[in-house]
């Protein structure tokens, strides 16, 4: 009965499996619950052995220190600040926070607090593991202190790792903080770096002052020899020079411009008489060109001649004479004006020599005199800031203070609650961890649905385990419990085959599996006993597991003859007694032979043998040896109408499955259906599968007892 090897699975049930199935891992994290249970008890006792026990308590302290607005300054010479105070901008707040954590304060706290000689900041001192003095005696090493040197700059960077510095926002307020082993000790040590921190900006302001007065001090001295110098100069340059005044430059100026003015009024009445006598002597030797010359020229004596001439008085002859007297008179005023001119302007160029060196002079000193008021202003200046200075010496004030100082408070870690909650959480994790990896790594079935989904066939039936591993026990079982669960189960898997196909009904049944211990032969038996129990048929329980012949391990019946006796000719089948009072069928074993078992199986007389048995009985169950090991079941699934695969639940692995399944099929002649054997039910109800096999409580009604 071949034709019920075809059962593909459904396409979306197959693409179901790329998902997440949100049940079955509920079902799965159920399923190992007390994995999950006892790594959270271990998680929280680590928890609570690394709180209590392990941990080593942190006691915070705190100081808080208020930066303000220095407004002490200095000025010198346009230079501001020679100490000036802190600054309150975001720079200047974060350079504060860096002085507060520079190797100078925290070297000074080291020192004065002698933290070289505290283990929890000095590792040198602390004790090494055991393991470390163990392998240093061993090897003989002696440990080595480093030098001092050494040890209080590794201490300096461990105080400074664990202090922390932190600006409040929008504010001129810092927070210093420690946490160490000691709730004294924080405190002390966090007051002691905000005194640190204050210490320092008054000495540094004093340094400032001790310096700005030094160089006041130099710079004054240095002043005051210049104005003295400058002042000599000035005496000496005022004795040396020819300069009354001022007044007198001004006046000698005022005299130059008056002169300047005669001159051009001379130059200018020079120049008309100059050319009026050019016009005149151009003239000479015409009367007629000459009385219009003198007319022209506006002299008035010139006017005077040429109208007496015009009214007769005058003749030309005296006209002439009288022009002629003229101009001679005009020639020598002409010279002597030019003369006069050049006086002129001999002493304008005199008086401006005179006034320029004057002027110089003046310049000279008067530069003098401004150089000589600047250095004593400047001198004065000095020594005024000098005064202030020496005054304000000893009277710096820090631009911090402390606005509350650190007390002992209680120990901020271990937080014991949260190191249990971590550890209830971690460990609960880690369950489910190992829970998913053990079924990540499980190879097995546990539903009818995983063995359709992979092999595409039918499952037959799900059979749970018997509650006995003895297998003489096995016939008693099933005679005194016949509505027992694993019967009913073996009821289901009888009906699964008979009625697997409608047109033909099957008369041989292999039973095989992948490898041994999958109950194949209990299954077997079982199955044969419920054929054999149906009214009017006979049925046989064949076993073809001649190499093991684990079949007499369940029955006490000797019929006197086996399989390999009637297929080697040593015993006639019709002279032995098959029929098993227990069993309630015939049972015809395996037996003994030399003769390989495929060999057997592969013979004429096996052929003729199972012909003959199909005339004589209504059903055959053979029992045959599992695939993978011998290729037995390979041989008889030739003369079987359904051959049916056990896989053991929650043992039989996806690839044993797939190889056995494969096995078959290479000789073509695949297995027609599937069971699941040997289901725990214990297991089953608490993995939440119950239900789905007809075996949870609502259904315990039907059966006798619970097997």
């Amino acid at each position: 009965m071949q034709d019920m090897t075809s059962f593909p699975s459904n396409g979306p049930e197959q693409d179901s499996q790329d998902e997440i199935d949100l049940v079955e891992l509920l079902r799965t994290i159920w399923r190992g619950k007390w994995v999950i249970v006892l790594t959270t008890v271990l998680g929280i006792l680590f928890a609570v052995y690394q709180a209590f026990v392990v941990a080593v308590p942190l006691y915070p302290a705190r100081a808080t220190v208020a930066v303000e607005s220095g407004d002490t300054q200095m000025v010198i010479s346009e230079i501001d600040s020679v100490f000036s105070g802190a600054g309150t901008d975001s720079v200047a707040l974060n350079t504060e926070i860096e002085v507060i954590l520079s190797r100078d304060l925290i070297g000074q706290l080291v020192d004065d607090l002698d933290l070289v000689a505290d283990p929890e900041f000095n590792g040198a001192l602390r004790d090494l593991p055991f393991r470390t003095r163990a392998l240093n005696w061993v090897r003989g090493i002696e440990r080595a202190l480093p030098s001092d040197a050494r040890m209080r700059a590794s201490v300096i960077d461990s105080v400074i790792n664990r202090v922390n510095v932190e600006n409040l926002r929008s504010t001129r307020v810092f927070n210093i903080e420690i946490e160490t082993t000691d709730p004294q000790k924080s405190a002390m040590i966090v007051n002691r770096l905000a005194g640190i921190y204050i210490d320092s900006q008054i000495r540094r302001k004093l340094d400032a002052t001790t310096r700005a007065i030094s160089f006041l001090s130099d710079r004054t001295t240095e002043l005051q020899a210049n104005v003295a110098e400058l002042e000599r100069q000035l005496a000496a340059q005022t004795e040396e020079s020819n300069v009354v005044s001022a007044d007198l430059v001004q006046a000698q100026n005022i005299q130059l411009r008056e002169l300047r003015e005669r001159i051009e009024d001379q130059a200018q009445r020079l120049a008309d008489e100059q050319s009026i006598l050019a016009n005149l002597v151009s003239a000479r030797g015409d009367f007629d060109a000459l009385i219009s010359a003198a007319e022209a020229s506006g002299e008035s004596r010139l006017l005077s001649i040429t109208q007496r001439f015009r009214m007769g008085r005058l003749d030309r002859v005296e006209a002439n004479a009288a022009v002629e007297d003229v101009i001679a008179t005009l020639i020598a005023n002409s010279e002597r004006a030019a003369q006069q001119l050049e006086t002129l302007r001999q002493s304008e160029s005199d008086l401006a020599s005179r006034i320029a060196a004057q002027s110089a002079e003046l310049i000279a000193l008067q530069q003098l005199e401004r150089e000589v008021n600047a250095a004593r202003l400047l001198y004065e200046t000095f020594l005024t800031r000098l005064q202030e200075a020496s005054v304000q010496q000893g009277l710096e004030t820090a631009d911090a203070r402390v606005l509350s100082e650190a007390v002992p408070r209680g120990a901020s870690s271990p937080r014991k609650s949260l190191y249990v909650m971590l550890g209830l959480m971690l460990g609960a994790l880690l369950g489910i961890a190992i829970v998913l990896v053990r079924e990540w790594r499980f190879a097995g079935f546990r539903t009818t649905d995983e063995l359709r989904d992979l092999t595409g066939m039918p499952v037959l039936g799900t059979v749970p385990a018997l509650p006995t591993t003895d297998r003489r026990e096995v016939l008693a079982l099933l005679n005194s419990q016949p509505n027992s669960v694993f019967s009913e189960a073996v009821r289901n898997l009888r009906t699964s085959i008979l009625m697997a196909s409608i047109d033909r009904q099957p008369q041989v049944i292999l039973m095989t599996s992948s490898i041994p211990s999958e109950g194949k032969t209990t299954l077997a038996i079982a199955l044969s006993r419920l054929l054999g129990a149906m009214e009017g048929k006979r049925a046989l329980l064949l076993e073809a597991d001649i190499r093991r012949q684990t079949l007499r391990a369940y029955v006490d019946h000797d019929p006197g003859a086996s399989l390999a006796d009637v297929l080697l000719g040593r015993l006639d089948l019709d002279a032995a007694d098959l029929l098993d009072p227990d069993l309630g069928v015939d049972v015809l074993s395996g037996g003994e032979a030399k003769v390989n078992a495929v060999d057997l199986f592969s013979s004429r007389r096996f052929g003729d043998l199972m012909e003959a048995l199909r005339h004589r009985y209504d059903y055959i169950v053979i029992d045959a040896p599992p695939v993978l090991a011998v290729p037995d079941a390979r041989v008889l699934a030739a003369y079987a109408d359904v051959t049916v695969f056990a896989a053991r639940w929650s043992s039989t692995s996806k690839t044993q499955l797939r190889q056995g399944l494969q096995m078959l099929e290479t000789v073509g002649h695949p297995a027609d259906g599937i069971v699941m054997s040997q289901v725990d039910l214990k297991k089953l109800k608490t993995y939440g599968y119950a239900g789905q096999y007809g075996y949870d409580s609502y259904s315990s009604k039907y059966y006798s007892t619970q097997s």
